[in-house]
């Protein structure tokens, strides 16, 4: 009777050794892969981004402002996101919250209703860059200086320019509080100009706890230039990109910058619509400031 053919235990094993470098040759080919098509998704959600801004140009002739300034120095108020919404199909959301009739510092409160939360913690996926996993929510700090419920974060922010501005004041940037600025405002040109640019929700160097990321509904409040006030909604360009600021050393407001999770750079979405990718070695004097600013005169090229 012929014996029946079969593995032995050494080729068993040198099997499973050939199928084990075949994984590992593999899986960093998947793992870019699947980052490649998240940025694609983000680059998708800015562009998306710039068509309702543009929309809302086009209804207003100017861009939303940074935020309102409403109720006097200190309040909540909405911020530009909020304005966009009915631009990127959440007109639900636009016509609950009533921006226009009912401020921000009159819906987040500690006496704040059910539904009121609810609404303030929507997460809306295009506001979400998919390659950033960390929370959909703000936990709670700094918000404001308060310590009210959580509320829904964002991946992108307005351009501010390159000096931190509150109230009402004037900033070199697209956006301000109450700002009226449009694109005949933009004298730099509309392809030399940054609109929105990312910002990951990363920990702080400061509390170790709180993150940076944006929320969408507007600042915590209207006259702090600091991270629980304009910094909720826009960024500002002083800063080098994707520094690690919860490294020893880094500059306590390096957060209101610009980062993100993507290797080696981030996404920005220009004045004239366009979405490029920044790369994290951007030069801060010649590149990264003169993009922020409006009308400087500076003629530079993106790397």
């Amino acid at each position: 009777m012929r014996a029946r053919s079969g593995f032995t235990l050494v080729e068993l094993l040198v099997v499973i050794a050939i199928i084990g470098v075949l994984i590992a040759l593999l899986l960093p080919a998947v793992q870019q892969a699947r980052e490649a098509a998240r940025r694609m998704q983000c680059t998708n959600n800015e562009k998306q981004l710039g068509l309702a801004l543009h929309n809302y140009h086009d209804t207003f002739k100017a861009f939303p402002p940074a935020y309102l300034y409403r109720g006097g120095s200190g309040k909540a108020n909405y911020g530009w996101a909020t304005n966009i919404l009915p631009y990127i199909e959440q007109t639900a959301l636009y016509d609950a919250l009533e921006p226009g009739r009912v401020p921000l510092y009159l819906r987040y409160t500690s006496s704040a209703t059910a539904q009121e939360k609810a609404w303030l913690q929507t997460s809306i996926d295009g506001y979400r860059c998919p390659s950033d996993v960390t929370p959909k929510l703000n936990n709670k700090i700094k918000f404001g200086g308060t310590n009210q419920f959580d509320i829904a974060t964002s991946n992108y922010v307005c351009n501010l320019g390159t000096t931190a501005t509150n109230g009402t004041v004037e900033s070199d940037g697209v956006f301000y509080g109450n700002s009226f600025l449009g694109l005949k405002d933009i004298i730099d040109g509309t392809s030399n100009t940054l609109l929105i640019g990312e910002r990951d929700g990363g920990p702080s160097k400061v509390s170790g706890t709180s993150f940076y990321a944006a929320v969408w509904a507007g600042v915590g409040s209207n006259s702090d230039i600091g991270y629980s006030g304009v910094g909720r909604t826009g960024l500002r360009s002083g800063f080098t990109i994707n520094f690690d600021y919860a490294a020893a050393g880094a500059p306590a407001n390096m957060g209101k910058g610009m980062s993100s999770l993507h290797p080696g750079g981030l996404n920005i979405l220009l004045c004239d619509g366009s979405v490029r990718f920044l790369q994290e070695n951007a030069d801060k004097t010649n590149v990264i400031l003169p993009l922020s600013k409006r009308q400087d005169g500076i003629v530079f090229q993106l790397p």
